[in-house]
């Protein structure tokens, strides 16, 4: 009985501990949507003052804001996975439940339910780092910009 407790407890703390670093995913998403929208305001200011500059400047601009927009969904699927590792640790990890919710609301195929949460928290952290990948090369992109300019 002791054990099946420990592994309870253990698990209920693997998804709070993994919510608590998916909520990170904020973060990266603050300074994605900060460099897309400077972006896209100084390219706006750009064909408004100095119309001409240049087609470079211009597949800068588009393909920082075209990152941004990929971030911008991995930072909606890591909010979530945050969200609902929070709720499998206040039901102690009833991921048998949670796999029949989630497919009740079409959110999740049949072959990916009955998963170990261990799977699923490394799921989660695939999609954190593709997000701050995602704000990596949007300031790689920007450096590039810059240095052929």
């Amino acid at each position: 009985m002791q054990a099946e407790t420990e592994k309870t407890s253990d698990s209920t703390w693997t998804a709070i501990v993994a919510a608590a670093l998916l909520r990170r995913g904020a973060m990266v998403h603050a300074a994605s949507l900060t460099l897309t929208l400077s972006t896209l305001l100084g390219a706006a200011a750009w064909s408004i003052l100095a119309p001409g500059y240049g087609l470079g400047w211009l597949s800068v601009g588009a393909a920082i804001v075209l990152l941004g927009i990929v971030e911008f969904w991995l930072a909606a699927r890591v909010a979530l996975d945050a969200e609902l590792f929070d709720a499998i640790a206040a039901k102690q990890a009833d991921l048998d439940g949670f796999d029949r919710a989630m497919q009740a609301l079409g959110l999740m195929p049949q072959d990916m339910a009955g998963r170990a949460l261990g799977n699923r928290v490394h799921g989660a952290f695939r999609l954190l780092k593709l997000q701050g990948l995602m704000l990596g090369l949007q300031m790689a992109v920007l450096v590039l910009g810059v240095l052929r300019a």
